[in-house]
């Protein structure tokens, strides 16, 4: 028993030894960005996922100097991935736009019947007015082209 701890422990101790020899650096930066845009009935989903990734390593002299000046070598990668991209349509919305086209048609349709009629009252109040008018003339000429008994008639040239 006593051998088995002591060569767990020493599997221990060399495991965390040799891990801690490791000198790299790694630094990850991850945006995720969702658009959606809507356009009429389209929607379009775009999600993107940027990654940032800044690695780098400790670099120190391989001397047996205590607080040695170390240096740290960095490379910057940049990636970006498409992880949505789909344009769906919506249908219930496609079907709304086609009712309020029906809707604005028949409105202008009842205009334009309502406007007609109107023109139609128009054109017929101002025929009578006309008739009216001639029927008027005819009877002050009439009246006025008559003449007394005792007088001569006019002379039309």
């Amino acid at each position: 028993m006593k051998k088995l701890m002591i060569s767990l422990a020493v599997a221990i101790l060399s495991i965390a030894g040799i891990q801690a020899q490791v000198n790299k650096t790694v630094k990850e930066e991850s945006t995720t960005k969702r658009v959606v845009i809507k356009e009429g009935s389209e929607v379009k989903v775009v999600e993107t996922k940027k990654i940032n990734t800044e690695s780098g390593a400790v670099i120190i002299d391989g001397n047996n100097k205590k607080d040695q000046e170390s240096r740290e070598v960095t490379r910057k990668d940049s990636d970006k991935k498409v992880l949505v991209d789909e344009v769906s349509i919506n249908t219930q919305n496609e079907a709304m736009i086609a009712e309020k086209k029906k809707q604005q048609e028949a409105q202008l349709e009842a205009s334009k019947k309502e406007q007609a009629e109107i023109a139609a009252k128009k054109k017929m109040e101002y025929e009578a007015k006309q008739a009216q008018m001639q029927k008027e003339l005819a009877e002050r000429r009439a009246q006025l082209e008559t003449r007394p008994k005792g007088m001569s008639k006019l002379k039309k040239d």
